[in-house]
């Protein structure tokens, strides 16, 4: 006898099982006697508005997204790209999360995103267990976000930081998303706080929207054997993280099913380092990263660096970042090179909400093109509930 997917189960693609519906069964298969005993949920919305400008340049991106004189991908993940005519599109979203807390040990917690990009509709971004094996060691098993980066784990709240968006130069994968488990061990040491995380797990992208800003016909992407673990620190004003993740990389074309790249291929590995500083009036903000995807054909060395400064309601924030990679075989690919300049400007409108308006330059000096040289303005209203 073949059993129906349970109707309330529909909102969650298929792609994401087995881990995340495993999760979720377990879930629900509490006994009544420990179901939920807390329950919280919050929210966080964002509206960018967009446009580029610039002297008409070449572009090496797929179809749909060169017809414009001037483009700027403002988000590789998702295949968020902006041309010269004003849109909200390509960064517009709006997210919800809610935690289930069935006991001192054992909470669940869920996060679902909706996008303005075209198929990005409904994303589901976060659904794991919890259990507080001590108060310093906490076990997470399900779907989160890849810890590639300092802003990973709130990449999408855009409240959350004072520019519009961290630099598209290192904020930008093909995978941004693992179904596995996590186990974190928390400490304070003097007048340090430290935290360490490792990882497992695997992603499999259907239709990879990534895939997609270069190539017009859909593929299907395969991270895995996921392993990864962080280091974060911070004292007083001063934070930091280093990580490593490590994975095998798969690509298929989905209409004709050819393998165009083999997961038995070389391990990818990503290495990050992010120094941070608040101090009275000022805000530095950077990371500095680099990639080795031979099965892929390049490694990659990038950077983010911003210089913010509060005065009052108001944050400037001016900052620079670059990605540069080298090819193994310029011959069978031809490697990205891309330099950002940006100005920011924060305004808090009132509590929990904020106004921006920001410029970039881009510079792209990759011997084929991609999106091509731009400039960008950009404005949002940010908002957390």
């Amino acid at each position: 006898m073949v059993q129906r997917r349970p109707a309330f189960l529909d909102f969650i693609p298929r792609a994401y099982s087995p881990w995340p519906i495993g999760v979720l069964s377990l879930c629900l298969s509490f006994p009544l006697g420990v179901q939920a005993q807390e329950f919280s949920t919050s929210g966080f919305a964002s509206l960018v508005l967009g446009r580029t400008s610039g002297a008409c340049v070449a572009s090496g991106l797929a179809p749909a997204h060169s017809n414009n004189c001037t483009r700027f991908i403002a988000d590789w993940a998702h295949a968020g790209v902006y041309g010269d005519e004003l849109t909200a599109t390509p960064e517009s979203r709006a997210g919800l999360q809610a935690t289930v807390k069935f006991n001192p040990q054992w909470s669940a917690t869920t996060q679902v995103t909706a996008r303005a990009v075209k198929d990005q509709a409904l994303n589901l971004e976060w659904l794991y267990l919890s259990y507080q094996i001590a108060p310093e060691w906490t076990l997470q098993m399900g779907r989160k976000r890849l810890p590639l980066y300092y802003y990973s784990d709130f990449q999408d709240v855009g409240y959350a930081y004072n520019t519009i968006r961290p630099s598209p130069d290192v904020y930008g994968w093909d995978v941004v998303n693992y179904n596995g488990a996590s186990l974190s061990y928390s400490t304070e040491a003097g007048a340090w706080t430290l935290r360490t995380e490792v990882l497992v797990g695997s992603e499999n992208s259907k239709k990879n929207p990534y895939a997609r800003l270069y190539n017009e016909a859909p593929k299907d992407v395969s991270w895995g054997s996921i392993g990864g673990i962080s280091f974060e620190f911070s004292k007083d004003w001063f934070s930091g993280r280093l990580s490593y993740v490590s994975s095998t990389v798969k690509q298929i074309d989905r209409d004709s099913g050819l393998v165009e790249v083999e997961a038995s291929g070389p391990k990818q590995d990503f290495l990050g380092l992010a120094v941070n500083a608040d101090f009275e009036h000022w805000i530095v903000r950077s990371e500095f990263g680099q990639a080795k995807r031979e099965a892929l054909n390049y490694k990659a060395k990038y950077y983010l660096l911003t210089l913010g400064y509060r005065m009052g309601a108001f944050t400037l924030t001016g900052g620079s970042s670059a990605y540069l990679e080298n090819s193994f075989d310029e011959a069978a690919y031809s490697p990205v090179k891309l330099r950002s300049q940006l100005l920011a400007l924060r305004y808090e409108l009132h509590k929990g909400g904020a106004l921006k308006l920001q410029w970039d330059r881009v510079r792209d000096s990759s011997a084929v093109p991609g999106a091509g040289n731009a400039q960008v303005l950009s404005a949002s209203y940010d908002v957390v509930f």
